[in-house]
């Protein structure tokens, strides 16, 4: 009985890590999804005109707002057109990508 738990005990863990690791966002992915971003939030994601810059936005905050324009709770035209085109693994891409990158 004993052996059962444990063996149930691990591989719950093994699930639950898995699922960690799949929702991580992938900064080299990112990278190549960017190109999305970069007529407005400029090729190096440090903004343009009075689009605000996205280098160096911590990955949470990032992936809070673009589920916000995804889901309409959040209100900009292009942004919601645009998020609502990105999966949740595209947008956690994003977030790792532009967190990675130095602020002005």
């Amino acid at each position: 009985m004993k052996r059962s738990f444990i063996t149930v005990a691990a591989i719950c863990t093994l699930v639950i890590s898995t699922g960690a690791v799949q929702a991580a966002g992938d900064p080299v992915a990112g990278k190549t999804q960017s190109s999305k971003c970069a007529g407005c939030h400029g090729a190096d994601g440090r903004g343009q005109g009075n689009n605000p810059p996205l280098a160096g936005k911590k990955a949470a905050d990032f992936v809070k707002q673009m589920q916000d324009y995804k889901s309409g709770a959040r209100k900009n035209a292009m942004m919601n057109m645009m998020a609502k085109s990105l999966s949740d693994q595209d947008i956690a891409d994003l977030a790792a990508y532009y967190a990675s990158l130095k602020a002005k």
